[in-house]
């Protein structure tokens, strides 16, 4: 989709101080019990990224849209296509913002 060319995503390894809980399980730790229960894996099985939130994100704070946010991609249990659940986590406080659109 022509919307999607446009978005900015930062992949690869995200460093974090070691001392710091990884971003992925503080992700996970804030999901509900049915999102937990779809999710194929642990927290670990997760990738992380870096993107910057458009208005079309559905997002609970609107304060973070065009701000550069963490994406955490979940491999779930769904045996079709899209098999995954992307959730975006504020990079100040690790807050949940909310899901991402999967195709």
């Amino acid at each position: 989709n022509a919307k999607e060319t446009s978005r900015i995503i930062n992949k690869g390894q995200i460093s974090t101080p070691v001392n710091e809980q990884d971003i992925r399980e503080i992700a996970y730790n804030q999901l509900t019990s049915s999102d937990k229960k779809r999710i194929k894996g642990t927290w670990q099985d997760s990738t992380i990224s870096k993107i910057t939130l458009r208005k079309e994100d559905k997002i609970n704070d609107k304060f973070y849209i065009g701000k550069e946010v963490y994406m955490i991609d979940f491999s779930t249990n769904f045996i079709g296509m899209p098999n995954n659940m992307l959730i975006f986590v504020s990079m100040d406080s690790h807050k949940f913002l909310g899901y991402g659109m999967v195709d």
